[in-house]
């Protein structure tokens, strides 16, 4: 691994310009830039604004200069000054005029524009994978909940030097200033910290309340992240607000998303591609990452960054828009169990086929022109091959190749959003047109090597008939976008309520052995552990056997485990029950369990919002009442046996299939 040279540890802005926090040999040093914002702006007629543009000279630093976008130059005007500057441009004008770079953050700016790496080792391919971090950790937990509870409890502290961590269990003012301490004298660069962000304001109002130095941010100067809901990809999402430290890391393991998928390694890569500090891309959405690092490569490139989106789509006529654009192919699979299935799946199907044909919002009209989007993907596209391979063998990589997923997958979406910097409508039809046809000529090729699709989903295909390798080969020859393979024994498709196959809803026996599984009771979010644990023991059963005939066996004993758990329901530990489940909105208007939730998480001193997650019991489904998660008192028997007859359904539909 690239150990050598100087670390960025952090990034962050103060009020005259940019520091940057670096590890060198083992030693911190800070590095400070002036910088003053400044925005491009440029009027398609600048005679009629002459006025504005003189008592802009008279007030501010402002200098004609030539600048490109993605599309074209442009000849305008470099202001020094910040964006309430530019929000008055805008309304003087009418909106009449095209401003750019008005709301980049200032320390993504400048690592963009002086090759700076946050995350990452000076000197070293940001694309490449080997950067080591050079400091020290440490792991702080308190044992309260920080949902019903403004009290510490006991803190552990685990330093890295330290086998058993120090145990702090006295009042919260001596735990907090305990703590302090610990951290002044260890000094860690990165801390994991379960419920930070929860806990960050709450530290934070104590220390100054008690005139305890916080030593959680090596300047005791924090930055608030404001909290918001937001929905994304069909549903709320909320994103808890945080006091971010300077100098330090500190990443919340229980609520960072990326931390989950991505793990330290990961969030630091995501850092490097993005030009954002790690407190940063660790509390930062797959999304919103995907766009910063499009944003750090313009920036990077000297292309400048619209401020308001006015190309979301074109006009259009009412018969140019055809019906080829409604989304993925899928093909429906009959309903039941097959054996020897394989399933093809393409690495990065939508980003590999944006770099594949060039797809960009300047290539639309101008096909041979370089795209932007096609040529800011790539890299990381190739990197994705390299990360999943090396996980292979090395499970380290992990963490990287899953944050490279996820921002691979939301590149797509963010092509048709609406205020994507760098998307349009027509892009985002263009390459679900292209993935259309891409999987329609390889359902062609699998029924010319012999063989039969079951089952296609988007960027998928389950095949039977034909020899595996043979046809991961010939599709990959055909697409010219890598793929994976999976071999099932045999996997099952259920069937939705009307008797049809469900598209999303299956599971199966691997060659190793393993069961996969989608959609199903064990791997939904809103399952109850009890109701998952039955199903995955009685899946296990079934994985024991590797043909369909021999999966009948079995069955005296799966059967006995729906019997097992049906009758041990009301003996059950309440916690096993409880359901976790995403609100949705402030307040419904109908009566129903979420807003029974949402109720009574309040009566608990418990505001939730929209995007939150809660977890409760429900104690009497008709009468429309629930207990939080952290206060049970009983368990409504009727309504948890409806759920767990439907995880056994899905199951008894393999033994209804092979009695038929």
């Amino acid at each position: 691994m690239s150990s050598s040279g100087t670390f960025i540890l952090d990034s962050c802005r103060t009020k005259q310009g940019i520091s940057f926090w670096k590890i060198t040999d083992g030693s911190l040093e800070i590095a400070h830039h002036d910088q003053s914002p400044s925005f491009l702006m440029n009027f398609s007629e600048p005679d009629q604004h002459r006025d504005l543009i003189e008592e802009l000279h008279s007030t501010y630093k402002i200098s004609e200069c030539s600048f490109r976008s993605i599309y074209e130059e442009y000849l305008g005007y470099k202001v020094q000054a910040g964006r309430e500057v530019a929000e008055k441009i805008e309304k003087q004008t009418n909106y009449m005029v095209s401003l750019f770079n008005v709301d980049i953050r200032p320390e993504q700016r400048f690592a963009a524009e002086h090759t700076i790496v946050p995350g990452g080792v000076t000197g070293t391919d940001r694309f490449n994978p080997e950067h080591e971090f050079p400091g020290t950790c440490m792991e702080i937990a308190f044992s309260e909940n920080p949902h019903r509870s403004e009290h510490t409890g006991i803190v552990s502290v685990t330093d890295v030097d330290r086998k058993r961590p120090y145990l702090l269990d006295g009042s919260d003012r001596q735990n907090i200033d305990d703590l302090c301490d610990i951290v002044q004298s260890s000094d860690p660069d990165l801390i994991f910290f379960p419920d930070y962000d929860r806990w960050s304001s709450y530290i934070c109002d104590l220390t100054d309340k008690w005139g305890i130095v916080n030593t959680l941010s090596r300047t005791g100067r924090f930055r608030r992240l404001s909290s918001r809901s937001y929905f994304s990809y069909g549903r709320m999402e909320h994103r808890l607000g945080a006091m971010i430290p300077e100098g330090r890391v500190i990443v919340d393991t229980r609520q960072s998303f990326m931390y989950r998928e991505g793990d330290a390694r990961g969030i630091f890569l995501a850092s490097r591609l993005s030009g954002l500090s790690p407190n940063l891309t660790c509390r930062l959405t797959p999304g919103t990452l995907v766009s910063s690092y499009e944003v750090y490569e313009a920036l990077a490139r000297g292309i400048a960054v619209p401020f308001r989106k006015n190309d979301a789509e074109a006009h259009r006529r009412l018969d140019d828009m055809r019906l080829d654009f409604r989304g993925g192919l899928t093909l429906q699979p009959q309903p039941g169990i097959y054996e020897n299935v394989t399933q093809i799946d393409f690495t990065s199907f939508y980003p590999s086929i944006i770099v594949k044909y060039n797809l960009s919002p300047e290539t639309l009209e101008y096909p041979e022109k370089p795209g932007f989007l096609a040529s800011v993907l790539e890299p990381i596209l190739d990197l994705r091959l390299i990360t999943k391979q090396r996980k292979r063998v090395d499970p380290t990589y992990a963490g990287m190749d899953g944050i490279l997923k996820w921002m691979l997958v939301t590149c797509f979406g963010y092509t048709g959003y609406k205020n994507a910097r760098f998307g349009r409508i027509e892009v985002h039809e263009q390459i679900t047109l292209r993935a259309t046809e891409l999987l329609q000529e390889c359902v062609s090729k699998i029924g010319d090597l012999r063989g039969r699709v079951l089952h296609a989903i988007i960027d998928c295909l389950f095949i039977q008939e034909c020899d595996p390798l043979y046809a991961q080969r010939a599709i990959e020859e055909l697409t010219d976008i890598k793929t994976e393979i999976e071999q099932y024994d045999w996997i099952v498709f259920l069937p939705q309520i009307d008797g049809t196959g469900s598209y999303g809803n299956y599971y199966g026996r691997l060659e190793s052995g393993k069961v996969k599984a989608r959609g199903v009771a064990a791997r939904r979010r809103n399952t109850p552990p009890y109701i998952r644990q039955m199903q995955e023991e009685m899946l296990k059963r079934m994985a024991c056997e590797c043909e369909i005939d021999g999966i009948a066996s079995h069955w005296p004993e799966v059967r006995g485990l729906y019997r097992q758990y049906s009758n041990g329901l009301r003996d059950a530990d309440p916690q096993d029950l409880v359901i976790k489940r995403r609100i949705g909105r402030e307040r419904y208007q109908n009566k129903c369990i979420p807003q029974a939730v949402i109720d009574v998480y309040r009566q608990h001193g418990v505001e939730l919002v929209p995007g939150m997650d809660a977890s409760f019991i429900v104690r009497d489904e008709k009468g429309l009442l629930v207990d939080p998660s952290f206060a049970p008192k009983d368990i409504d028997t009727r309504y948890y046996q409806r759920l767990l007859d439907r995880a056994w359904k899905e199951i008894e539909f393999v033994h209804k299939v092979c009695e038929m």
